[in-house]
């Protein structure tokens, strides 16, 4: 079985959800995903997706399983401690998949976030690298802001693509960032891709407090429109923008962003 895998924490990644769906669905045997009572700082949040879930289309429903996960008792209060972010309640989100089916060891699991969007053209790619190496790590092109931002020299390599055997610990664990990275570019990661308000909420309740800064409209705004970026000024933010057709963009996200 091969199973596209994610987590989704916010009403905007339903669009990137229906992206990745429409991208692989002739590829794969299911779209795993799972939505959490936390978001990544342990805050109690509201399942948002059944209210969103009929946006997805009727033609691929069938192959999406989606689960709404309690993990409040098993995560950490950690607003504003990135390091029980990053060391317990991710794994816990990213891994919580491995306690909803019973997989055999030669199933292979693709693992991302709700904003890396794979190439349903790569799938067959990724399965085969899996079956060379066991787990590898996908290469991505990077996005930022919007689907049409190219940043340039900047690629992303976290996701894995996995036999289910090859990861271990199974839980809790990232299920991130092991094995080598893929030579041909595999799909995008679109971070950053909503709208400001929306920003605004992530920079409450994701992964780093560090960036709290930035929760500014006008900053952000003004980050957005002139190509900066406010996170840290001495990253090279080289910022190339694309023709909304442009073929390195998904095939489902073209013409519609």
């Amino acid at each position: 079985m091969i199973y596209l895998k994610t987590y989704c924490y916010a009403p905007h990644e339903i669009e990137l959800i229906i992206a990745n769906l429409q991208e692989c669905y002739d590829y794969i045997d299911k779209m795993i995903v799972c939505e959490f009572d936390i978001n990544h700082t342990g805050v109690k949040r509201e399942f948002e997706y059944q209210n969103l879930k009929d946006l997805i289309p009727t033609s691929l429903v069938d192959k999406i399983d989606y689960h709404a996960c309690e993990v409040f008792n098993i995560t950490a209060r950690a607003y504003d401690r990135e390091d029980l972010i990053h060391g317990v309640n991710e794994p816990v989100m990213r891994s919580y998949f491995t306690k909803l089916y019973d997989f055999n060891d030669n199933d292979i699991i693709i693992s991302v976030d709700a904003d890396e969007i794979i190439y349903g053209t790569s799938v067959n790619y990724i399965i085969s690298q899996v079956e060379n190496h066991g787990v590898v790590r996908l290469k991505l092109r990077q996005f930022f802001y919007k689907p049409t931002y190219l940043w340039n020299n900047k690629d992303f390599v976290s996701p894995v693509a996995a036999y289910y055997s090859n990861i271990n610990p199974k839980f809790p664990n990232n299920w991130r960032d092991t094995g080598a990275v893929t030579e041909d570019y595999v799909g995008c990661h679109f971070s950053w891709c909503m709208d400001v308000d929306a920003m605004i909420h992530k920079l409450d309740t994701y992964s780093h407090p560090r960036y709290r800064f930035c929760a500014n409209k006008d900053l952000l705004e003004k980050a957005i429109r002139d190509k900066e970026y406010p996170f840290d000024s001495n990253v090279n933010f080289d910022i190339q923008e694309l023709d909304k057709d442009d073929p390195i963009i998904p095939k489902a996200m073209r013409g519609s962003i």
